[in-house]
């Protein structure tokens, strides 16, 4: 069996991409440092921002909290589409998750930045391995409701 790429795939298949990924460790460990280093630069601000700004004062606490919930939907922002989606199914569990941080998550549902059109457009194509106007007889440059 050839080397499927993985945008290919039609269902998940745990051995194609264990394949996949076999011969490409550094792109694996890479991912992996990324995400632990932003997780660990998360905790080291949070501590941080907790020790500098709170001398036993309760107002400094809620801006620490309100800081540090502000940090983590960014994180999850730049840690891209899986990361995104854990907060967004986070953001729905008020039995779970702290009221700040709730709050913050919940702009995960609809204040994501915008997604660039040309890099949209090029994953489709290459994912489809056609040109987008063979696919579509029509496709807006500019997704509803955007400026």
């Amino acid at each position: 069996m050839g080397q499927i790429p993985l945008a290919q795939l039609q269902r998940y298949d745990s051995q194609v991409i264990e394949r996949y990924y076999r011969f490409r460790p550094w792109q694996v460990l890479g991912r992996a440092f990324k995400i632990l280093s932003y997780f660990t630069w998360f905790l080291v601000g949070f501590r941080w921002e907790k020790w500098r700004r709170c001398q036993a004062k309760q107002d400094c606490l809620l801006q620490t909290q309100w800081y540090s919930a502000t940090r983590l939907r960014q994180t999850l922002t730049v840690l891209g589409p899986t990361f995104i989606k854990v907060g967004q199914a986070l953001s729905t569990r008020p039995d779970l998750v702290r009221k700040d941080f709730l709050e913050e998550l919940v702009k995960l549902q609809d204040q994501l930045p915008p997604f660039p059109t040309e890099v949209a457009f090029a994953i489709l194509e290459r994912e489809l391995d056609r040109e987008i106007g063979e696919v579509f007889s029509y496709i807006s440059p500019r997704a509803r409701g955007c400026r």
